[in-house]
C-alpha cells in the first residue's frame, strides 16, 4: 500500500487535462456585516488526469458536485481554489481575455438540450455562430462547414432553417453535439448527454461519440450516474461523493474490485437483465448529508454498513491501495496510519478551537470598542440639542418681546 499523495500518483507529465485540489465554494450566508460566514462546498480538493484520447467517467449521486466540477473546469464558474492545467498550460491562472484564445479547445456538452438552445436561432446558426465569432470559417464557406458538422453528427442538410422546437429529444442532442464540435475541441465534457433520452436514442448517441472520439482524437469527461453508460464508453472511471473523489481507477479495477462502500453500494443497485441472478442490494440509510455542514471525519460515515469509531473524527487519506487504484476509506489503513491520522483529527480541533476563540475575542473586543467610541457622541448630541432648546427659547422671548413693543407703539 502506497503512502502518497492524489496528486503525486494521478499527475503524468503527458496529462491532457490535470486537476489538482479543485476547490469550488459558494457563499450561502453573511453575518450582520456582510461578511461571508457559510459555504456549500460543491467541489472541495478534487485531483485526477486525463489522457489524450481518453475517456474518464464521473460518477454519484445527484448532488455530489460533477456537474459543479466541470462547469468550474471551464471556467463558467470561478475557481475558489486549486489548479487546473490543459495541454501543459495552466489555464486556471489565465485572465478571461487570454481564456478566451483557449475556449474552443474546451467545449461542453450540456444535460438539458432544450434549455441550452436558443428558441430564436435556427440549427445552422447555432451550430455556426461561435465557429463564425472565433473567426474558424469565413462568410463564402459558412453554409459548407455548418452542413459538414451536421452531417458528421447525423443531422441532414435540410435541418439548417429549421429551429429546435421542431426536433425530437435525441435530434437537439445531436444539434448539441454539433454545436460543441464546430469549434473543433481537443476536449469535450460531456454533463449526462444521454439522461432524458430514450434507451434506444441512448445507444446511439453513445456510439456516435465513441465513433467520434476514435475519428477526431478527442477526450471526454462523461459525467453520468448511469453506470452501464459510463462503463461502455470509459476507460478510466472516478467516484465522487459530497463534492470528494472517493475511488478512482481504470474501468476494469473500479467494475471487478470494487473498494469503497460507496462505490459497492452504487453498483449493487444497477439491474441485471437475469431474473435467475439475484443481486446483493446495499440499502444506504438516511440522505445525502448537506454540503453545507458536512459531518466531521469520513463524510459518508452517517450512511455506512461499515463505519468504526476513527471514521466519526478523523478524514481517511486518498491513497493506492493497488497499482492504478485509488480509495479514501478507513478500512485499509494500518495501525500507524490510523494513530497518525486520529493524533492529526485532534490537533486539527485544537487548532480551530483556538481560532474561534481568537476570532471571538476580536469581535467582543471591536464591539466594546464601539460601544465606547458611540458615548461620547451621544454626549455630544444631547449637548448640542440642549444649546438648540435656549436659543430657540431665546428667539421666542426675543419675538414675544418685540411683539409686546409694537403693540404698545400702537397704543
Amino acid at each position: 500500500m502506497a503512502d502518497l499523495t492524489q496528486n503525486e500518483v494521478q499527475t503524468p507529465p503527458d496529462a491532457y487535462l490535470k486537476v489538482e485540489n479543485l476547490c469550488k465554494h459558494f457563499v450561502v450566508g453573511k453575518d450582520f456585516f456582510g461578511r461571508p460566514n457559510a459555504w456549500l462546498k460543491a467541489v472541495d480538493n478534487v485531483s485526477f488526469s486525463v489522457q489524450k484520447g481518453k475517456t474518464l467517467g464521473i460518477v454519484g449521486e445527484s448532488g455530489c458536485g460533477k456537474t459543479t466540477m466541470g462547469r468550474t473546469i471551464l471556467r463558467l464558474y470561478d475557481v475558489t481554489s486549486g489548479d487546473v492545467w490543459f495541454n501543459g498550460e495552466k489555464i486556471s491562472a489565465l485572465k478571461n481575455k487570454e481564456f478566451d484564445k483557449r475556449r474552443p479547445n474546451m467545449q461542453m456538452i450540456f444535460q438539458d438540450p432544450y434549455a441550452s438552445l436558443s428558441p430564436r436561432l435556427t440549427v445552422g446558426e447555432i451550430i455556426g455562430e461561435a465557429a463564425r465569432q472565433h473567426k474558424l470559417v469565413d462568410k463564402s464557406g459558412y453554409y459548407d462547414y455548418v452542413v459538414d458538422v451536421m452531417k458528421m453528427c447525423g443531422l441532414q442538410p435540410h435541418y439548417f432553417e429549421r429551429y429546435p422546437h421542431e426536433f425530437s429529444g435525441g435530434q437537439r442532442q445531436r444539434i448539441c453535439i454539433a454545436r460543441a464540435l464546430a469549434l473543433k475541441p481537443g476536449l469535450v465534457i460531456c454533463d449526462e448527454p444521454v439522461s432524458a433520452l430514450d434507451v434506444s436514442i441512448q445507444a446511439q448517441i453513445i456510439n456516435m461519440l465513441i465513433d467520434l472520439r476514435k475519428t477526431l482524437g478527442l477526450t471526454y469527461l462523461f459525467i453520468s450516474h448511469d453506470l452501464s453508460v459510463v462503463k461502455h464508453i470509459s476507460d478510466e472511471v472516478g467516484v465522487m461523493y459530497l463534492g470528494t473523489m472517493v475511488e478512482y481507477g481504470k474501468k476494469e479495477d473500479i467494475f471487478n474490485n470494487t473498494l469503497h462502500p460507496y462505490t459497492k453500494a452504487l453498483f449493487s443497485a444497477v439491474p441485471v437483465p437475469n431474473v435467475h441472478v439475484k443481486m446483493n442490494r446495499v440499502i444506504l440509510q438516511g440522505d445525502i448529508p448537506s454540503p453545507v455542514n458536512p459531518p466531521k471525519g469520513c463524510k459518508f460515515h452517517t450512511r455506512c454498513s461499515e463505519c468504526m469509531d476513527i471514521c466519526t473524527k478523523a478524514v481517511p487519506e486518498y491513497r493506492e491501495i493497488e497499482p492504478g487504484h485509488f480509495c479514501a476509506c478507513h478500512l485499509f489503513n494500518t495501525e500507524e496510519d490510523s494513530l497518525r491520522l486520529l493524533n492529526e483529527a485532534k490537533e486539527r480541533e485544537e487548532r480551530e478551537r483556538e481560532e474561534e476563540a481568537a476570532k471571538l475575542k476580536n469581535r467582543l473586543k471591536a464591539k466594546i470598542s464601539s460601544l465606547k467610541d458611540k458615548k461620547p457622541s451621544s454626549d455630544a448630541a444631547a449637548e448640542e440639542k440642549a444649546d438648540n432648546g435656549d436659543i430657540a427659547e431665546k428667539v421666542n422671548a426675543d419675538v414675544g418681546e418685540s411683539a409686546q413693543n409694537n403693540k404698545e407703539d400702537k397704543s
